[in-house]
């Protein structure tokens, strides 16, 4: 009886998690795929709220799994990135700026949005601000470096670089590729609507989304206090698991690390696919111009 008892939750394990796997099932019609390679500090999570106010499903940044998508990355491993292709219409934050030729050459009918600031000034001035939240060790992969103080002329250079590289890799390709200045607020929906599924392409009524703002970072002393401590865990075990399962480790160890990854990926692809869900039947219709 008591073997019996200890089984239980196994059991209601396995069944959930089952469940979660027939859930986390790629969507069987997706739209052409909208994929925003601004980078960090450009308005990308304000484009991808615009997208999701048109009905897009689009992967933004999540704590969590964009963390792993980005040392998949960064280790040469981009399975994971093109994995979660077939479950989203819409893409952005790191590491998607850095996946555009891939992601062009894989998905012919596939857009692009290069988001930017109205210059390279404002934008460096935004970065500064969101590094000194906190040590990321990702951000030298991206930018040359993992603060901004001492070393603005490689930020920058990084941010003009990367600017250049995406304008001359789409000059021949117009019809799949937009800029989008994030600091010209409303006027966006007219650049976003020319390029993605908005009704004839009208214009929503409401104004465009401003998310992610240093604004928003200011919750108190006390939420900002546990949000800097959860930040600071997550970064320093995405590091050492990084760490351990690219850079040698125990096989042992990294063996586990990868059923523990592919469980926690089930079960994030299942409430994402249920959240998309709700989200859509419980929004109110959008307004045209």
């Amino acid at each position: 009886m008591r073997y019996a008892a200890a089984l239980v939750p196994l059991l209601v394990s396995f069944i959930l998690l089952f469940a979660a796997k027939q859930i986390a099932q790629p969507p069987s019609e997706l739209r052409p795929k909208i994929f925003i390679i601004g980078l960090s500090k450009t308005g990308t999570t304000s484009i991808g709220d615009a997208l999701a106010l048109l009905g897009y499903k689009r992967l933004g940044w999540k704590d969590i799994r964009s963390r792993h998508l980005v040392h998949t990355w960064a280790n040469g491993d981009v399975d994971a990135l093109i994995d979660q292709t077939h479950y989203y219409d819409a893409f952005e934050d790191l590491p998607w700026p850095f996946m555009y030729r891939q992601m062009a050459e894989m998905y012919p009918d596939a857009k692009f949005v290069l988001s930017l600031r109205k210059d390279e000034q404002t934008w460096l001035r935004s970065m500064r601000r969101h590094v000194s939240r906190g040590e990321w060790l990702p951000y030298e992969y991206f930018y040359g470096a993992t603060e901004v103080d001492g070393h603005e002329d490689v930020v920058l250079h990084s941010y003009l670089n990367h600017t250049e590289n995406v304008r001359a890799y789409f000059q021949h390709q117009p019809h799949r590729y937009t800029e989008l200045n994030i600091d010209d607020g409303d006027m966006n929906w007219n650049v976003l609507c020319r390029f993605a599924e908005c009704p004839a392409g009208r214009v929503p009524s409401i104004p465009f989304p401003k998310s992610n703002t240093a604004a928003h970072w200011k919750n108190g002393p006390i939420i900002d206090s546990l949000h800097f401590l959860w930040a600071w865990s997550i970064t320093r075990i995405e590091e050492l698991t990084s760490s351990s399962y690219y850079q040698g480790g125990w096989s042992s160890i990294n063996a586990v690390l990868l059923v523990i990854w592919k469980v926690i990926s089930v079960i994030e692809q299942a409430c994402s696919e249920l959240y998309f869900k709700a989200t859509m039947a419980l929004a109110k219709p959008l307004e045209f111009v």
